[in-house]
C-alpha cells in the first residue's frame, strides 16, 4: 500500500525528534518494516535521518549534556520496548537477539555517558559515596538518623 508523502515526513520527524524508528512508525500507523525501508532509502538518497537527529538535539537547546540525555533516554526508551516485546516473542533465536540488543544497547548508553558527560559520571559516583556514608551513620547511629537526613538534604542543596 502506498503511503502519503506527509506520512513518511511524520515519521521522519518524529524520529528526527527522539523517538525509536519502532515508536515513530507506530505514532504514524505505519508498519516498522515500512518505515525502516523508507529510514533506509532516505539515507541512500543523501537523507541521512541520524544526522539530522544528532544536530536537532544539540541545536533543540542546553548543548551537548541536554543532547546527550535526550539520546539516553531514547536509548532507554528503546530497551523498555524491547523489554515489552520480549515477552511476546516465542522463537529462542529472536529472544536471544533482542537480549543482546538489549545488551548492546545499555552498553553503549553506558560508554557515550561517560565519555560525553564525565562531570555526571563523577557526580554518580558521589552520591554513591554520599548514599553509602550516611546509610552506614543511620546503621551505626539509629539515634542521630534524623540529623544525618538533615546533614544530606544540606548538602544536596548547596550549604557547604
Amino acid at each position: 500500500m502506498a503511503h502519503d508523502p506527509s506520512i513518511r515526513m511524520q515519521v521522519r520527524a518524529a524520529y528526527i525528534g527522539g523517538l525509536p524508528l519502532e515508536a515513530a512508525a507506530e505514532r504514524s500507523s505505519v508498519p516498522y518494516p515500512t518505515a525502516r525501508r523508507w529510514f533506509t532509502d532516505a539515507r541512500k538518497d543523501g537523507d541521512d535521518w541520524d544526522k539530522f537527529r544528532a544536530a536537532s538535539l544539540v541545536v533543540a537547546g542546553g548543548g551537548i549534556e541536554q543532547a546527550m540525555g535526550r539520546i539516553i533516554a531514547a536509548g532507554l526508551l528503546r530497551c523498555e520496548a524491547l523489554l515489552e516485546a520480549l515477552g511476546a516473542i516465542q522463537d529462542p533465536e529472536a529472544q536471544v537477539k533482542a537480549v543482546a540488543t538489549i545488551g548492546d544497547t545499555m552498553s553503549k548508553l553506558k560508554s557515550a555517558a561517560k565519555t560525553m558527560m564525565p562531570e555526571a559520571d563523577g557526580l554518580a559516583a558521589e552520591n554513591a559515596a554520599i548514599k553509602g556514608l550516611a546509610d552506614l551513620f543511620c546503621r551505626q547511629h539509629p539515634a542521630l538518623a534524623a540529623q544525618m537526613l538533615a546533614t544530606v538534604e544540606a548538602y544536596a542543596n548547596g550549604q557547604r
